[in-house]
């Protein structure tokens, strides 16, 4: 959804820089052509899946203070369907399996910014979670069952009943999947050589599945206590993404770097001197694979740093009347690993908790160890 906002920011921007180069006898209410702007990503490990689907607006009235309006970025009605379509046996027929009238739905967690914020509309269909344990089974006309890995998946759009129709069609992304750390391993940010401490980075690897782009994140969870009360706190570090060239063979390597950890940590801890301490409670590796097409949109879309006035634009959206469409209409798939720390496993390494409760970047935060063997040692870190 952020990225979408951002897509919309920037068809903003290049629309006034437009004018401002142009003649001033220029007509700016124009021939203003109604152009759709969707999208979805289908995630079969998720349970919930979402399309957006705004439009762009035109006019003689400041497109600034237009953006602001929610209702000008929606159309009228608007009824989207998702297929699911594959050949099944005996006969290899390809055929419509199952499909999904959506819902739509309004989400208070739009972040402020040029566009009408925190509410925003979307439309969404539900089935389980994918899970290795109970795969589904191709040809399953259940509807509440998991998304399929060798079925098709087409979306139609019907908006202001019938005069705009948009259509398009994805596969999935499958076998995403963490390979280190082991689920019974613990980060290491620090190490010494020689006697001296540095800091290390930890390393991350993942299978590529059939993804053509994958990007790494870790969220560390944490609790901060007030008189005795925990408050649960967390923030998600990217800790790379490999797109393109940059992604090569079945898996892909990620580092994640002590020290900027330890800087998360200090900057996501709250300035209050009423709190008595802190307490990390697990960390998450969240390892995200999308497909082609999307490798293709986010390449698109970097920012340039090239002089030329034109950039190319990619979208796998079509309208039946051959309009203007923006957006995309894809998969990804997300795979995640949580480390819970307790008094018997560590989810940081002895040297990193001691980094993280005594160092000179986070030593003064009051973090403090549960660890039952810190405890037993007598360390000066340790919860007591």
């Amino acid at each position: 959804m952020r990225f979408l906002q951002f897509s919309l920011y920037v068809i903003l921007l290049a629309s006034v820089a437009l004018v401002s180069s142009c003649k001033d006898d220029i007509d700016f209410a124009g021939d203003h052509v109604e152009t759709p702007v969707l999208f979805g990503l289908l995630d079969k490990s998720d349970s919930l899946h979402y399309v957006k689907l705004t439009r762009t607006f035109g006019g003689s009235n400041n497109s600034i203070d237009v953006a602001l309006i929610e209702d000008s970025s929606y159309f009228q009605s608007a009824e989207i369907v998702i297929e699911e379509w594959a050949s099944l046996p005996p006969n290899n027929v390809y055929t419509k399996v199952r499909s999904w009238i959506l819902r739509d739905t309004v989400l208070t967690n739009k972040v402020p910014g040029a566009f009408y914020s925190p509410n925003q509309k979307v439309y969404y269909f539900q089935t389980q979670a994918f899970s290795t344990l109970n795969p589904p089974v191709l040809g399953d006309q259940n509807p509440t069952v998991a998304l399929k890995d060798d079925a098709t998946y087409k979306l139609i759009a019907t908006i202001n009943g019938g005069q705009i129709v948009v259509n398009s069609e994805t596969k999935l992304v499958n076998t995403v999947g963490v390979t280190s750390p082991s689920p019974n391993g613990s980060y290491s940010f620090v190490k010494t050589v020689n006697g001296v401490k540095q800091y290390n980075a930890s390393s991350v690897k993942a299978t590529n599945g059939n993804a053509k782009v994958v990007d790494a994140r870790i969220q560390f969870f944490f609790d901060e206590y007030f008189n005795g009360s925990p408050v649960r706190k967390s923030f998600i570090w990217k800790i790379g993404e490999l797109n393109g060239d940059q992604l090569t063979g079945s898996s892909s390597s990620f580092s994640a770097n002590g020290e900027t950890f330890y800087e998360l940590v200090k900057q996501n801890c709250t300035n209050d001197a009423t709190i008595t301490k802190r307490k990390m409670t697990s960390m998450r590796l969240i390892i995200t694979g999308g497909s082609e097409d999307l490798s293709k949109y986010i390449l698109v879309n970097q920012p340039s740093s090239s002089l030329a006035q034109n950039k190319p634009t990619f979208t796998n959206l079509k309208r039946t009347d051959g309009g203007p469409v923006i957006g995309l209409f894809s998969s990804r798939m997300t795979a995640k690993q949580d480390k819970l720390s307790s008094s018997v496993i560590r989810v940081v390494d002895y040297l990193s908790m001691k980094e993280l409760c005594s160092g000179p970047i986070t030593g003064l935060l009051l973090f403090c160890s549960d660890n039952q063997t810190d405890i037993n040692n007598g360390e000066s870190w340790a919860c007591q």
